[in-house]
């Protein structure tokens, strides 16, 4: 690390932090999105009396799911990136000696588990893919009842 100034990895330590803060951001505000629009779509199918006019509304709620689980996975996967570069300056800090060790961290994060045993290993990624595999079959069901119904 010589030649590297503690403001600089400061800086891109809070850089990263950013990042992962604006994923997470962009993935809440497109569920929202789509759940609005899910919503506002179901609204109409269902004033249409699921006729097979409203067809290509229930193929786009599917549709809409299958994007909203794929986007979700891949700002996981940025949210990831970041935290993982993030974690590294912070050994970087570390051993600069800017940072004291991460024992507190350590025995915090034991304790959470404790206090958490099974809910803790759930990753909220996961649930955030299945909302949106769950509009997917959503739309799937609505398709069944248009067809159903004609």
């Amino acid at each position: 690390m010589a030649g590297i100034s503690d403001e600089a990895v400061r800086a891109y330590w809070k850089e990263h932090r950013e990042q992962l803060r604006q994923c997470e951001t962009q993935r809440s505000a497109l569920t929202n999105l789509l759940i609005v629009i899910t919503a506002a779509l179901s609204a109409l199918i269902a004033q249409q009396h699921f006729s097979l006019y409203v067809i290509p509304l229930c193929i786009f709620i599917m549709l809409a799911g299958l994007y909203g689980a794929v986007a979700v996975s891949k700002y996981y996967e940025r949210a990831a990136y970041h935290l993982s570069q993030a974690r590294a300056l912070t050994q970087d800090l570390v051993e600069l000696g800017i940072l004291g060790s991460d024992q507190r961290l350590v025995q915090a994060r034991a304790d959470h588990y404790r206090a958490f045993p099974w809910l803790h290993r759930i990753r909220l990624h996961s649930l955030w893919v299945i909302l949106h595999v769950a509009i997917m079959f959503y739309g799937l069901s609505l398709l069944a009842v248009c067809v159903a119904n004609a």
